[in-house]
């Protein structure tokens, strides 16, 4: 094909693109795991207030427990996104850890599962480019408490121009109290047996 008809149907790609928001409209955006930014060239994330709420179930969560997260769209709001990229983090260390824990109950004709530093299901996007006012996903914690307070960071992309990058939620606190209880009902448990035994003499 020669060069100029090459460059003509590259740039009709490219305002195709723009138009219709659809460059990877199944979420296969491994990529952006690290950043989670969008690759919309020329345009940039927008300085504007989002309009997307970023909720959790809970304030807490203990290893291996799980917790519904939640993006929708502000209330009253005629916004609507067409993608997104979710995962969590934590704020351990010097520089945010990710990606935390795993994604859970995928559907697949929703949502797109991404493997982030090879961790399965990780991270989660959209299947398709379909719109959208409400996503809600259920997030397992990982099942030692090595992560400390974590947190959970979306983009969300309302189309090919307008999008917002690491809508973060509130911190959520690790609540290892589970795990002390525990222990001491092991520990009173044993201390009654041996009690039971010296008794028996």
């Amino acid at each position: 094909m020669p060069l100029k008809a090459t460059m003509s149907l590259l740039a009709v790609m490219c305002v195709w693109c723009v138009e219709e928001g659809v460059c990877f409209p199944n979420g296969s955006v491994a990529f952006s795991c690290d950043s989670m930014m969008p690759v919309h060239p020329p345009y940039t994330p927008s300085t504007s207030s989002p309009p997307f709420t970023l909720s959790t179930s809970s304030a807490t969560y203990k290893p291996g427990g799980v917790i519904t997260v939640t993006v929708e769209v502000v209330k009253n709001s005629p916004t609507e996104f067409q993608g997104f990229l979710l995962q969590a983090r934590s704020r351990e260390g010097p520089a945010p850890l990710w990606p935390v824990g795993k994604f859970t109950d995928i559907d697949a004709a929703v949502f797109t599962a991404l493997h982030c530093k090879n961790m399965e299901n990780s991270t989660v996007s959209q299947a398709s480019g379909a719109k959208k006012k409400k996503v809600q996903l259920t997030w397992e914690a990982p099942s030692n408490s090595n992560y400390g307070d974590i947190y959970f960071s979306a983009t969300l992309v309302e189309d090919y121009t307008s999008f917002w990058v690491q809508l973060n939620s509130n911190s959520l606190r690790l609540d290892n109290s589970g795990s002390s209880t525990d222990g001491v009902f092991s520990l009173s448990a044993l201390l009654f047996i041996n009690l039971l035994s010296l008794s028996a003499y």
